[in-house]
This record gives C-alpha cells, structure tokens and sequence, in this order.
C-alpha cells in the first residue's frame, strides 16, 4: 500500500526541521559573523590534516582565517549583551591566555628560524660548511620547538573541546548565554585546531641545509685515504640551487612572522577585553 503525503503536511513538517535546526544557530549578526568565521577555520584544518608537507601560502592562509576569527570575536566583544554573557566563562579566558602565550613563543620560533636560514644562506656564499652545519642544527632545534608548540595546541584543543557547552533551550534571538558561550568556546577550539596545523606546517618547512651538510660531508672519506679533507667548503654544484631555496625561505618566514604577529596582537586585545567582562569596573 502506497500512502502519499499532503502537501501541506509535507510543508509543515519541513518547516519544523527548519526550525529544529536554526534554534541553536546565532541571528544576532556580531554571533553569526563569528559563526561563520570559526566554520572557515575549521574546514581548513580539517583539510590540513591530509596535507603531509609545509606550506607556506596555506599556513599564510590559516593564519589570515584565524585573524578573521580574531576580529569577529572582536565585535562580539564590544556588544554588550552578548558580551555579558561570557561574565562567567573562565574556560574562555584561560583558552585564549594559553593561545596567546602560544603565539608569543611562535613569533620568537619563526625569528629563531629566519635567522637560521639567513646564517646558511651567508654560510653556503662563503663557502662556510662549518657555519652551514651550525645553521642546520640551529634551524632543527627551532622545528622541534614547533613540533612540541603544535602538540600542546592540539592537547588545548581537546580540552577546549570537552568545554563546549550543548544548546538546547536556545531562543531564535541568539542572544542567549547558552548560544554565545558555545559559539565562543567553539571558535577556542578552532584557534587550537588551526595553530596545531600552522605549527606543524612551518616546523615541515625545512630548508636544505641539512642536505648540504651532508653532501659536504660525505666527502670525508678521502681524508681516510690520506687526501687532504674538502669538506671546509661547500661543494659548488649545490650553491645556485640550494641559495634560490633559502632565499625562498626566508622571504616565506618573514611573511609569516608578519601574519603571525597580528594574530599575536588581537589575541592580545582579546585577553585584555575578556578580563574586563569578567572584572567590569
């Protein structure tokens, strides 16, 4: 037996799964800004995590959707009601202490890093595979610090997770508390997921120098045959190829310690506004 739906019924059933599904989502626009801003976000990382190498325009690119996340959280923060409701949302605070501090270590990683690409770059035009070599181990103890930042965003962001309220009573206004902490607390968890990613990109762009050290050093064995040594020199072969490569470099840390900078900047902002809301004069 067949049975057919009235078009009525249809409509009124579809119009109650509308309804169902806009409750929770935000209508006042400096919410819904935010809203939109931290889907981005999100969807970025998530296509990051298939990404195996670093990339310096997609990390460019995650840190000017974080500052969009930076600058809707921003208007949030200056509208009042929605603002009153993040009077008592400690986690929200501490979350984005934790990213600004991470923020700070990061502009001094990407400064540490730019400086060890420039002193192989000086080393390799000289000839220098001693100064290549200092180069090389001063850039891999700046990815390890990378690599362990990357991790503690990714703990900050399962910890922010577990914080995110659920909405259920959620008026059509989305001026409630319930609405604007859990957008909050997501966009927390977005700045974590999207630095873990950043992070962990520029830790994987490493330059050659460590290449370089080892094609000057496989030269060494002649020294064992009683030939005088040739590896306080950089082997000329490598020179135009390796230099155009970290030039390249560094001209792509110095445009992410510029990005990263305003991240850092708003992220500041943001931890002076929050205080306030939660200490009002």
């Amino acid at each position: 037996m067949h049975l057919t739906l009235s078009p009525a019924r249809t409509t009124r059933k579809a119009s109650a799964a509308a309804h169902a599904r806009s409750a929770s989502e935000p209508t006042h626009p400096a919410l819904a800004r935010l809203d939109v801003a931290v889907r981005a976000l999100r969807a970025w990382s998530f296509c990051c995590c298939g990404g195996s190498g670093g990339s310096s325009s997609s990390s460019g690119y995650g840190l000017a959707l974080l500052e969009a996340v930076l600058a809707a959280l921003g208007e949030l923060l200056a509208t009042p009601r929605p603002a009153a409701a993040l009077h008592d949302a400690d986690h929200v605070l501490d979350a984005f202490l934790e990213l600004a501090d991470a923020y700070g270590t990061f502009g001094a990683a990407l400064l540490a890093a730019k400086q060890s690409v420039a002193d192989a770059e000086a080393g390799a035009r000289r000839g220098d595979a001693a100064a290549v070599a200092a180069a090389a181990r001063a850039h891999r103890r700046t990815e390890k610090e990378l690599r362990h930042l990357a991790a503690a965003m990714r703990h900050a962001s399962r910890h922010a997770a577990a914080a995110v309220p659920t909405t259920s009573a959620a008026d059509a206004t989305g001026t409630t508390a319930e609405v604007v902490i859990r957008v909050v607390a997501e966009a927390t968890v977005a700045a974590a997921e999207a630095s873990a990613a950043i992070f962990s990109r520029c830790a994987a762009m490493s330059p050659d120098v460590s290449a370089m050290v080892q094609r000057v050093s496989s030269h060494k064995w002649l020294a064992r045959l009683g030939v005088a040594p040739v590896a306080t020199k950089v082997a000329p072969e490598m020179g135009s190829a390796a230099l155009e490569r970290l030039e390249e470099l560094e001209e792509c840390l110095a445009g992410l310690e510029s990005e990263s900078e305003k991240v850092f900047r708003m992220l500041l902002q943001a931890r002076v506004l929050l205080p306030n809301i939660h200490n009002p004069l």
